[in-house]
């Protein structure tokens, strides 16, 4: 079992504040996007999720001192009864499996109704901001259901989200089935996305390239930042923009960074013009 304290470099009985802080220094330093060690960082951000919310903290130290009072943190340990279901839902959360054995519990899942599979379409706009959307499905009776679906800041494209007893009621004898809900990000007003990184284009004269220049871009996030053009710039060169790509982890304002690719536009110059830059 991890010792998400160890992780953080935390003691056991160090404050939220604390708890806090320490995530936040390492996500400085091993966010993948600032060249850090994502799993480093993934392991921090597993373990400041559980630590920093106090029901999965109480949780979470009541079964590592469950676990080692019975043995090398109940590596050893073998449940033959129901509380075995509750560790193993718990360890399931983290991505992992249950450091307890299960070894003479065989049992079968109960039967339920059917899930309920929807597709929803947000834009990267939308996906900038946490928001809520309600949205209506039918179920296989044709009878119409609504969900408010809560999406969260920068949410990924192709996530699925599970909603419990919201799918098929058809058999009324069975518990009902799961809402499962897909997103789709869709590109807009001139952007895309890979990961958490945006990327949008600029077009330039060859002027304003040779020169140098500063231009000011609208974010989807509607702020307004201005971009310098180093003097010499390339046509297809790529400026980046630290911090202005999609949240990564909105409590601590890390996101991802903007990259635009400069274009930079030739005009058709006549004789006489091109006669008065000729000596340039």
């Amino acid at each position: 079992m991890k010792n998400y304290y160890d992780i953080l470099g935390v003691s056991e009985d160090a404050s939220s504040e604390d708890i806090k802080k320490a995530f936040k220094n390492i996500a400085k330093k091993e966010h993948p996007d600032r060249g850090g060690n994502e799993t480093i960082f993934k392991e921090a951000n597993e373990a400041y999720d559980t630590l920093k919310n106090p029901e999965k903290k109480q949780e979470y130290d009541t079964i590592r001192k469950y676990g080692e009072g019975f043995g090398g943190q109940g590596g050893n340990f073998n449940f033959t009864t129901g509380d075995f279901d509750i560790f193993e839902d718990f360890f399931s959360g983290f991505g992992g499996k249950s450091p307890f054995r299960r070894t003479h519990v065989h049992r079968q899942r109960p039967q339920v109704n059917r899930s309920i599979n929807v597709k929803m379409a947000v834009s990267l706009k939308e996906a900038m901001m946490a928001h809520e959307k309600t949205i209506s499905y039918k179920l296989p009776s044709g009878k119409e259901e609504f969900a408010t679906v809560k999406i969260p800041a920068g949410v990924q494209n192709g996530v699925t989200f599970k909603y419990r007893n919201l799918g098929d009621d058809s058999d009324p004898n069975l518990p009902r089935g799961d809402l499962l809900v897909q997103m789709s990000v869709l590109e807009c007003d001139g952007y895309t996305r890979q990961q958490n990184d945006l990327f949008t284009e600029k077009t330039i004269d060859c002027f304003q390239a040779v020169r140098g220049t500063e231009f000011k871009l609208k974010t989807l996030d509607d702020n307004i930042i201005k971009v310098k053009v180093p003097a010499g710039t390339q046509p297809g060169t790529i400026l980046s923009v630290k911090g202005r790509g999609m949240p990564v982890h909105q409590a601590l304002n890390i996101r991802g960074n903007l990259y635009v690719k400069i274009v930079v536009l030739i005009p058709q110059l006549s004789q006489t013009d091109l006669n008065k830059i000729k000596d340039l």
